[in-house]
């Protein structure tokens, strides 16, 4: 085995945590970073000047994992038997510099103050009995109060383009009624809404619903960020969610943290860099990660501090698999907390219509260029008389439509059968009239939704799979049925010449791609009774290992978590840079 010489930092991957780790704690220090990542490195230029292939990018996932050397296994419940994505369905894990952030279609929500205590708000509000025995949500270990600077801070440094709703406590028209109160406005003014976005607008201002433009992190005008980045607007050119922007107008690491990191000349990405483990000693503290290049060569590289900065299910699956005497279950599992409180989101499109001859140009644009409304998010609309907690935000078919991609699914709701004659006709006449009404709803935790190792799969290099055990529950089908109530009213007033609701929601599906949103199993908290790390993402058992991203969840609200995740590591690295260098491997208060 190969060893490097120490640094201060390692990171398992090369996305958007680990550039944030190093541009905000490698600047005006001596300290070295280095970050794992599994991929290779890409760049907005060249890679991404000419890569409009729908082939290429949304059917054989181009800038995703290599399923044939790391997947997962899915079962319903304990008491089935669990199986591998062969192929891709639920959810597209990235791969390469720059991470998901890459090809993400770039929604950047602020998660609402309820969000945050959300088992307490729900208890006080309606009674503990409303939450379902199973059902294990809990408060966050922070408040939005918390979190409200490091939102406002990555805004500002992507360039965020929306239309603020509540400016300290003021509610401004044309924004979010329903957000938490911020401190300045988005620093860019919001994208161009398709026009089928503008139907939306009008029919949900009818039903006396406030609808307001999607914050996106994608710059509507050119835009010198403060880190000194210049970047073109968006160009609305349709290729955005699973491509790269072309012209940088959509935020990623590759346009943001990274330049700054590695203009520090003490920031390297070792791409091609496939993390085994991460490495403790007999106290039980972390050493630094094993890894095998592309030459198969095992390597070993030295550090003070390790952070966990991959993909929700792959932070889960390294923790469990990094096994020693000190951690026989593996880091962060000393208690067995590792895997529990998984969740994902209820992304769905119940009510979709048909414009006779209307021609709504669906290929432009992306999911950042429509309208959203709030009012049945969360708990901004009273629960006392439904059999459900929660909500979900709802939206109107977003662009970036192609005709690949989309042949098999877009005429199905007004044809008997997805081929033949009668199919073939309605695609080529009405591809471009058919819309929607979706919903991004809640997922919330569940003791019997949760990962593990799976006992039977393994990867390329012999590791086991991670195991994912989930399904809905009562809870969100009857939180599906309302939306689902919700949206026919939407898209009746929207007034389409034919119409189709599912009331009824199926069960989860591996197979068939829902979101990216895999959130929790390795949740943060107040005790480590009841979770793997403290506020700050710092292993309760391990505490010069800190995890990034979405992992942290305790529960997943109805927004992508993107935001969210990106707000908490900037508090992460501000408390890393800041304070944990003072008194090293102790927990951060």
């Amino acid at each position: 085995m190969i060893t490097h010489d120490k640094v201060d930092i390692v990171s398992i991957g090369g996305g958007m945590t680990a550039s944030i780790i190093a541009a905000f704690t490698l600047p005006g220090t001596s300290m070295r970073m280095v970050s794992l990542e599994q991929g290779d490195a890409r760049w907005t230029y060249p890679d991404f000047q000419h890569n409009h292939d729908s082939l290429k990018h949304s059917n054989r996932y181009a800038l995703m994992q290599d399923l044939s050397r790391v997947s997962w296994t899915w079962r319903p419940d304990s008491n089935s038997a669990a199986l591998p994505m062969r192929q891709y369905g639920s959810f597209n894990p990235g791969s390469g510099v720059g991470g998901s952030m890459v090809h993400w279609t770039a929604l950047t929500w602020r998660f609402m103050p309820t969000d945050f205590r959300y088992r307490t708000h729900h208890e006080d509000r309606y009674g503990a009995d409303r939450i379902p025995e199973e059902m294990t949500v809990r408060d966050w270990p922070v408040s939005y109060e918390d979190m409200e600077q490091y939102y406002d801070a990555l805004e500002w440094d992507i360039g965020v383009s929306g239309q603020a709703g509540n400016l300290g406590g003021r509610i401004l028209p044309g924004g979010n009624p329903f957000e938490g109160p911020r401190q300045r406005p988005y620093p860019n003014p919001p994208l161009a809404q398709s026009s089928f976005g503008e139907k939306f607008w009008g029919a949900t201002e009818k039903l006396d619903l406030h609808p307001f433009p999607t914050p996106a992190g994608i710059l509507s005008r050119g835009w010198t960020d403060p880190f000194g980045n210049t970047r073109a607007g968006c160009l609305y050119c349709g290729f955005c969610t699973r491509y790269g922007c072309e012209v940088g107008a959509k935020s990623s690491p590759l346009t943001t943290w990274l330049p700054v990191a590695l203009d520090t000349g003490r920031y390297e990405v070792r791409t091609r860099s496939v993390v085994l483990g991460i490495e403790t000693d007999s106290d039980g503290m972390a050493t630094g990660l094993r890894y095998i290049n592309e030459d198969g060569e095992e390597h070993f590289q030295p550090a003070d501090v390790v952070i966990a900065s991959a993909y929700t299910l792959e932070n889960i699956r390294n923790l469990l698999l990094s096994r020693s005497d000190a951690h026989p279950d593996g880091v962060g599992n000393d208690r067995g907390m590792v895997g529990t409180n998984y969740t994902y989101q209820l992304l769905q499109q119940p009510a979709t219509g048909l414009w006779e001859g209307q021609r709504f140009n669906f290929y432009m644009g992306n999911g950042c260029t429509i309208p959203q409304i709030f009012d049945y998010n969360g708990d901004n609309f009273d629960h006392s008389g439904l059999n459900f907690i929660g909500g979900g935000r709802m939206y109107p078919s977003a662009g970036q439509r192609e005709p690949v991609g989309t042949a098999q699914t877009i005429a199905g709701p007004f044809t008997e059968r997805r081929w033949g004659s009668e199919w073939k006709r309605t695609l080529a006449t009405h591809w471009d009239s058919i819309g929607g009404v979706g919903i991004e709803g809640e997922s919330p935790a569940y003791r019997g939704n949760f990962c593990d190792l799976d006992p039977r799969f393994t990867d390329h290099w012999g590791r086991p799979l991670l195991r994912i055990t989930f399904d809905w529950r009562d809870n969100e089908r009857n939180n599906y049925r309302f939306l689902a109530n919700r949206a026919e009213e939407i898209i009746r007033e929207m007034g389409p010449d034919r119409m189709q609701v599912d009331k009824e929601l199926a069960p989860y599906r591996y197979d068939v791609y829902q979101s990216t949103h895999a959130t929790g199993g390795v949740t943060m908290g107040r005790d480590p009774g009841e979770s793997v790390t403290n506020s700050y993402g710092q292993v309760w058992d391990t505490p010069n290992v800190f995890v990034t991203g979405a992992a942290l969840f305790p529960q997943n609200a109805g927004a992508n978590p993107t935001g969210t995740v990106g707000a908490l590591a900037y508090r992460t690295a501000e408390a890393i840079r800041n304070r944990y260098f003072e008194a090293p491997r102790r927990l951060l208060e």
